[in-house]
């Protein structure tokens, strides 16, 4: 058992695995609820508004000469602009549905910003107003895009201030623009409330046109494991005894967990049922997550864990479905993606050295 275990959970550098704890591998899954209401029979005898029944509008301003600006609603429903002038999106809306415009691609040296741009269609819409100007000569705007964003407010950042609130998904431009040959680095100031954002493009540097490739993905967070995970692995103690390791873990605030390991004594080969906690468990001191990511069936955590002792290291945590699996890291990071965590994951499941909750 004590060789098997002193290879579990490992990182890894290229091809090289290097062990975080004596029983290792963990992670996460996300997911994206989306609620719609209904109506009253009673209606007094005045018909329901009919499917698709208002338009969603308004009016260009400031647009120079030969220059296109591509608006949105609700981050789909694209209409690219050529000209000043009045502006209808082709989708209509229901009744009582919300519509966000905004700005998914800039005119080349203009900046173009959205007013009265959200509301609830109950009539047809026609007040949304993009104002474009001019920018300085030779300067250009950093934007892109947010998607996933349920009802919260995202704050970005552009090189470390130029703070920009986001409240609804589609395109995105920064306050500031910047000058030909200036670097551009995006990032989350503020998360919105109960919902995790990572963003893709971030980083470049702006040459002759007006930037708009960053993408922010926003995804629901699932909320660290806690309570005792017993590795997948069945193996003999004694003669008589087989075990299982076993991980507790204790909850210390949302972005940060304690540890504790030790190991579940079972009187079966196959380690069935709850087992017997053997012995006092041992603290391994604690982890706290600075970052995650999610791809469509993972959810992965990067943390510092602090030993007992005070040594630190890096290690990521990582679930899919019903397995939680922990791993030893480097700086910089040997899993740089939620991508890269899982393809490792899917490569030690067989062994079983993952774990899971009765």
């Amino acid at each position: 058992m004590t060789r098997q275990a002193s290879a579990m959970g490992a990182g890894r550098t290229g091809h090289s695995v290097r062990p975080l704890f004596r029983w290792a591998p963990l992670g996460l899954a996300a997911a994206l609820l989306v609620g719609c209401g209904g109506s009253d029979d009673d209606n007094n005898g005045t018909p329901p508004p009919t499917a698709g029944a208002f338009s969603i509008g308004g009016a260009v301003t400031g647009l120079g000469a030969g220059k296109t600006v591509t608006l949105q609603n609700t981050g789909k429903d694209d209409l690219t602009i050529n000209a000043n002038g009045n502006f209808v999106f082709v989708t209509r809306l229901d009744s009582g549905i919300a519509y966000a415009v905004t700005v998914k691609t800039q005119p080349s040296g203009q900046r173009c910003t959205v007013t009265q741009g959200t509301g609830t269609a109950t009539a047809n819409v026609s007040n949304v107003q993009v104002r474009c100007e001019n920018l300085a000569a030779a300067t250009y705007t950093v934007g892109g895009s947010v998607t996933g964003l349920a009802g919260g407010t995202l704050v970005l950042q552009n090189n470390g201030g130029d703070d920009l609130s986001v409240s609804s998904n589609g395109g995105f431009t920064f306050g500031t623009a910047l000058a030909g040959g200036t670097r551009y680095a995006v990032t989350v100031r503020t998360q919105p409330s109960g919902q995790s954002c990572t963003v893709r493009n971030g980083s470049g540097s702006v040459i002759s046109a007006n930037v708009g490739s960053v993408e922010v993905s926003c995804g629901t967070v699932v909320a660290l494991p806690e309570g005792d995970w017993k590795q997948e692995l069945c193996v003999v103690v004694r003669p008589g005894t087989w075990g299982r390791s076993l991980w507790r873990i204790t909850s210390q605030g949302d972005n940060r967990v304690a540890g504790q390991i030790g190991v579940a004594t079972y009187a079966d080969a196959n380690c069935t049922g709850a087992g017997t906690v053997a012995g006092p468990l041992a603290g391994v001191g604690n982890v706290a997550f600075d970052r995650n990511g999610s791809t469509a069936t993972l959810t992965a955590f990067w943390g510092l864990w602090t030993q007992p002792s005070g040594l630190t290291s890096r290690a990521v945590w990582a679930r899919k479905g019903s397995r939680l699996c922990i791993f030893g890291d480097q700086i910089p990071t040997a899993f740089p993606t939620a991508v890269s965590v899982e393809s490792y994951v899917d490569t030690v499941l067989p062994n079983k050295t993952c774990y899971t909750q009765n």
